[in-house]
């Protein structure tokens, strides 16, 4: 008996030295990503504070370039002077440099924007790809919850992976979904990531990542899939969800 139980405690250290490993690189990992992951919002001279923090977003691709969420952009109000949509990155000195931005694609129905920024930016994130993720895996994400009340200091989450769910529920009540979840069942339903851990706004358009490697396998989004898979309920959820990473491939390689 005592064999056995020897046996299976030299047969579980695999697994718990992955864990381990995973945790121990995660600081590393961080210090890494800090200078890709950028605060996104829009600057106006008769706004207090002139800056306005919308959401997160990460440099991919070429590093002039940064994904987030569509929904984070802003909407034009009539009343209003246009506010400038603004990148604010992230600097070896602990400082932020803002960059003015312009929108070069979106993909409203997974809500993924892809924005060109001016200037001199970091080094962008290395997207992985998502089909690798399994229920169970132990991820991170980054970003700025509550940053026009916190401050714009990077916050990191770990994550489990809880379920690779449909972006749109089946209903056994049609008449309980609201307008945006009838029409993301109609334009076709995708799988999203549902995460052990609670995300706040601001973390939209920030980047869902492995600890060991920091390759992006997701974004954040706290807006389209609330509106969407929980759209019965009266009382949102504080759970976590994110797009996966191949979404965003596919707008960018569009955009080629």
């Amino acid at each position: 008996m005592q064999r056995r139980h020897c046996l299976g405690m030299i047969g579980s250290l695999p697994l718990w030295g992955a864990v381990g490993l995973a945790r121990a690189a995660l600081p590393d990992t961080v210090s890494r990503m800090k200078p890709s992951v950028v605060l996104v919002g829009t600057w106006r001279d008769t706004d207090s504070p002139r800056f306005q923090l919308r959401g997160t977003g990460f440099l991919a691709g070429r590093a002039s370039q940064v994904v987030t969420c569509a929904h984070v952009l802003p909407v034009p109000q009539e009343s209003e002077p246009p506010a400038q949509l603004v990148v604010q990155v992230w600097q070896r000195d602990s400082t932020w440099s803002m960059r003015q931005a312009r929108v070069l694609g979106t993909e409203r129905h997974g809500d993924i924007a892809l924005l060109g920024i001016e200037g001199p930016a970091g080094p962008p994130a290395r997207l992985g790809d998502s089909s690798t993720v399994r229920e169970g895996d132990d991820l991170a994400f980054m970003g700025f919850p509550i940053g026009n009340v916190l401050g714009y200091a990077h916050v990191v989450h770990r994550a489990m992976v809880s379920s690779i769910a449909t972006s749109v529920p089946p209903s056994p009540d049609a008449d309980r979904l609201r307008g945006s979840a009838i029409r993301g069942a109609r334009e076709g339903t995708f799988d999203i990531f549902q995460l052990d851990a609670v995300a706040y706004p601001g973390n939209s358009g920030g980047p869902l990542f492995r600890p060991e490697t920091g390759e992006v396998v997701g974004m954040m989004n706290m807006v389209l899939i609330k509106g969407t898979r929980e759209s019965a309920l009266s009382q949102p959820s504080g759970i976590a969800y994110a797009i996966p990473s191949a979404r965003v491939n596919e707008l960018m390689t569009g955009l080629r």
